[in-house]
């Protein structure tokens, strides 16, 4: 029996629905759109895969035109030297003794107790060495910071791992796990255990969330929607981050508006209109505010993917009462033809200073041609002298962001008391 395109338990996915159990029935039937980024970080991961299987460096496929999933990409310095930082890290793990197998598929089900074909997930990188298995997970992305401890993601890898060479490649004592983001910092995140900790943990927690997830999917819970609802929906910013459901979830919609609410939920979509707006005032008015913040980027991604649901379904023809597509604004105008629109504005004798903009390469893209060799290593020394950086913008962070608190002078301390004496008396 061949493999099935997508595990029903990957690895990818399985923190999610530890978190949300009734997911995966509320996504059945969903699209799974995919992002310009994820496919980006598709194609770094193919040039990751090939420098480590040819043992070659990841400038080697500067160039090279990678598609993925609908997108196309060519490999160029910027992608060849974050990746080149993960090639880097795996060959120091391998050292002179160890084996490195890259993006190799692992299977984890008998640690889930289900069929073989239902579990398992493709690892970037396996490295095998001495009494240690260590599994390392490249990801391109630049917006979270994903840590390595107690992953569920890289705990099923690594119980693959297990599976596929405990006992033929060495006998393991310890499994690293590791998280390579070279785009957001260079030293990856790293966490250790024992063998006999993790397939606890895979035994216990992990089997214990596939069964709850198949409880959820039972036929019993066909006429008790609102106690399935209760019992196997839980929304939060980490679990419905991905989820192809969200924008027609109902504990969303009712995480999202019981916040904004006084009186919470409406029963029905006829009883959304003019919610009555908690009442603050004086010193609730922080309080409030940090209530509202602590779900505001979940509410945000429940509105864009309810945004996004709306547009999908009134393109595919289906009726969403009251709204309707309409033509959007045009594009900005292009020549259809450049080279024949050069031609044609030679053979009207326009001057070049009229024909052509020309525009000064920014620091960006002078930095890439230093990298490639074009401004040489002396001379790009000149030109970062005369470049200059603003500093970020402030911007609202939870307290528990590792960066430090800026410190803000309130404005009316910035100013000194002039008012005369004799208008005190």
């Amino acid at each position: 029996m061949s493999a099935p395109a997508h595990s029903k338990w990957s690895a990818s996915g399985f923190e999610s629905i530890m978190l949300c159990p009734g997911k995966k029935v509320l996504e059945q039937g969903k699209p799974d759109n995919t992002s310009k980024y994820a496919a980006e970080g598709t194609a770094a991961h193919q040039v990751l895969t090939w420098a480590l299987q040819e043992e070659r460096p990841a400038t080697a496929y500067i160039g090279r035109v990678i598609e993925a999933d609908g997108f196309v990409f060519e490999v160029d310095q910027d992608m060849a030297g974050h990746v080149q930082v993960c090639v880097d890290y795996a060959n120091d793990l391998k050292g002179d003794d160890g084996t490195i197998f890259a993006d190799i598929r692992v299977n984890y089900s008998t640690y889930l107790s289900v069929p073989e074909q239902e579990a398992w997930g493709t690892a970037d990188v396996i490295v095998c060495r001495g009494t240690e298995v260590i599994v390392v997970d490249f990801k391109y992305g630049m917006g979270v910071e994903v840590d390595a401890e107690r992953n569920p993601q890289m705990s099923l890898y690594g119980l693959g791992a297990l599976q596929a060479y405990h006992g033929l490649v060495a006998d393991f004592e310890t499994v690293r796990m590791a998280i390579s983001q070279p785009r957001i910092k260079r030293a990856p995140s790293e966490w250790d255990c024992s063998v006999e900790e993790l397939e606890a943990w895979g035994r216990s927690t992990a089997r214990s969330a596939v069964i709850t997830c198949i409880n959820a999917a039972l036929p019993v819970w066909n006429d008790q929607t609102d106690e399935w609802d209760r019992t196997y929906l839980r929304p939060s910013e980490k679990a419905c981050k991905f989820c192809r459901a969200k924008a027609t979830c109902p504990a969303l919609r009712n995480e999202a508006l019981d916040t904004i609410c006084e009186f919470g939920v409406p029963a029905s979509p006829d009883e959304f209109t003019d919610p009555v707006p908690v009442e603050k005032n004086g010193d609730n008015d922080a309080a409030w505010l940090s209530m509202i913040m602590e779900k505001a980027d979940l509410i945000e991604d429940w509105l864009k993917s309810v945004r996004a649901e709306t547009e999908r379904r009134l393109l595919a023809g289906d009726n969403v009462p009251g709204y309707k597509l309409v033509q959007g604004k045009k594009g900005a105008r292009q020549w259809a033809d450049a080279k024949v629109a050069e031609e044609t504005l030679k053979t009207m004798r326009v001057k070049l200073e009229d024909m052509y903009d020309f525009k000064l390469i920014s620091p960006t893209t002078a930095d890439k041609l230093a990298k490639a060799g074009t401004i040489g290593p002396r001379q790009w020394p000149k030109l970062q002298s005369l470049i200059t950086q603003s500093e970020g913008k402030p911007h609202v962070a939870p307290a528990t962001d590792s960066r430090p608190a800026l410190v803000v002078t309130p404005v009316v301390d910035d100013f000194t008391d002039v008012t005369p004496v004799d208008d005190l008396a």
